[in-house]
Order: structure tokens, then sequence, then C-alpha cells
């Protein structure tokens, strides 16, 4: 069967089944004549059992560990119940901290009492911890996904592109390889793929480089929910910093928090807007 077919009997996009090829964790045998992958009843089962696993929070490595047996199916699943239990136990002591908190002042609350609190949350296995973390992957990731520079040049042909790729890379000691040139050149860093292509803004040309396929760099254990909530903050940070700072700057001196409100946005909107032009 092709991917097409596979993808409709699985539910699991195309784009995912090539990041676990890539993974190491489907291996689909290719037709000798045409060299084309033709995907198999074993390949199914394969992938469901991926499907299975990645619902239940089981690491990419945890399942490629299971099914190339360095690591028994019993070892696995109780060695990952136990960390479900701690994620629980961590999750509880939240829950718990909350609750008493909803019940009181703000200025009421002792605030090296709830540190400790939370701290004992953190060193069981922490639910807050776990958030940072979730928050300083994805901004890794997101790092990684794109990013933009201005040349020395206007890059207008495919040798001044090279050019400008090759002294960014030596510029930021990164080492680039180049794999296809052009106006829309393709490179490799540390054998990652990424496209780019050029654009013209008010003070010259700028380079826009993006990963191939993206979805390589994304940890699936994070929830997508989760990980749009992450990306917002990551995107917006200056904007919601701005907003936050105008607000208690203005309420520290009598006004209204609704005109606080508006006087930040006013101001904090042309800025950001300000801050994104290239």
């Amino acid at each position: 069967m092709n991917i097409q077919e596979l993808e409709r009997i699985t539910g699991i996009t195309r784009q995912n089944i090539r990041f676990y090829e890539k993974k190491g964790l489907v291996h689909p045998p290719r037709n000798a004549a045409n060299n084309y992958r033709e995907y198999t009843q074993e390949n199914v089962r394969t992938l469901q059992i991926i499907k299975a696993l990645r619902r239940l929070d089981l690491s990419i490595d945890d399942i490629h560990k299971i099914l190339s047996e360095e690591l028994s199916w019993q070892q696995a699943v109780s060695c990952h119940l136990q960390k479900l239990l701690e994620k629980k136990g961590s999750l509880q002591s939240c829950i718990s901290i909350c609750k008493e908190l909803r019940h009181m002042e703000l200025q009421t609350v002792d605030t090296e009492e709830l540190l400790r609190k939370i701290d004992q949350a953190e060193q069981k296995g922490g639910f807050f911890m776990s958030i940072l973390n979730d928050y300083k992957q994805i901004e890794k990731e997101e790092s990684l996904k794109s990013f933009t520079f201005m040349p020395d040049t206007m890059v207008m042909n495919a040798r001044e592109f090279t050019d400008a790729l090759l002294q960014y890379a030596d510029a930021n000691n990164i080492p680039l390889l180049i794999t296809k040139e052009g106006m829309y050149p393709v490179f490799e860093i540390n054998g990652v793929e990424y496209t780019a292509h050029r654009t013209f803004g008010r003070f010259g040309a700028v380079v826009h480089c993006s990963l191939s396929h993206p979805e390589t760099v994304e940890d699936n254990a994070i929830p997508q929910s989760r990980r749009k909530f992450y990306k917002f903050l990551i995107r917006n940070a200056l904007l919601l910093f701005l907003v936050i700072f105008m607000i208690a700057s203005r309420l520290s001196t009598g006004q209204s928090i609704w005109l606080s409100l508006l006087t930040a946005v006013c101001l904090a909107f042309p800025l950001a807007w300000i801050f994104r032009l290239k």
C-alpha cells in the first residue's frame, strides 16, 4: 500500500509517518523496480502501536527502545506508569495549593510559606517545573524553525545568495552546508534541512530561513493546546510585558484599571509593530 492508504487506515498524517521513519520507528520496504516505499500490514501495526503509546504520553525515545527491543514492553510500561504516578502526585500538590489560595486575599498570603509549598511540589517531579521546561523546549523549537538576517548585499542573484548564507554562517560559527543553490536555496545545519528566500524591507534585503520539516523538531509529548498557548507567549512577550508594566504604573498613580488598560494597549501595539518591522 502507498502512504495515502496508510494515512487513511491509521489516521496518522503523512508528515508524522515520515517523521517516525526518520526516527527509525518504521521501516517500510521499497519496490525494487521504482524504489517507492510499499507499506505492509506490519507497518500498519507498528504505527498503531506508536499512536497508542504516544496517546499514553510515552516519549519517542522510549518507543524506539521498545520497538528495537532495547527495553522490554513490561519494563517500559512499568517505568512510564511510575512517571505518571509521580506526575499525578505533583498535580495533586498543585491542586491543593490552589484550593487554599482561592479563599485568601492577596494581602494575607504568606509568600514564604507559598514558595516553600511550591518548592516541595517541584522536588516531587514538579508540575510547575514541567511547565517551565515545556516553555523552554517550545522556545528552543521556535528558534530552530526559522530565523532571519540582513545580508551585506541586495542578494540579486544565486551567487550573492550563496555568499550571504556562507557569510552569515561564518560570522555566527554555524556549520552550514548548501545542498541546492538558487534564489530559493536549500541548506543543512547539523543535518537539518532549511530553505531560504529573500524579501526587501525598509533597510535593504532580508533573508528568511525556515525548516523544511518543522515537525521534526517538535516534542510530541507536549499537548497541542499547551503548545499554542506557549507560542502565543513567546511571540507576544514584549506586548504582554508592556501591557502589564503600563497597567501597574498607571494604577500606582491612582488611575482606574480600565483607563490604565486602554492606555497600555494604545501604547503597546504601535511599539510592538515597530519592533516587528524588518
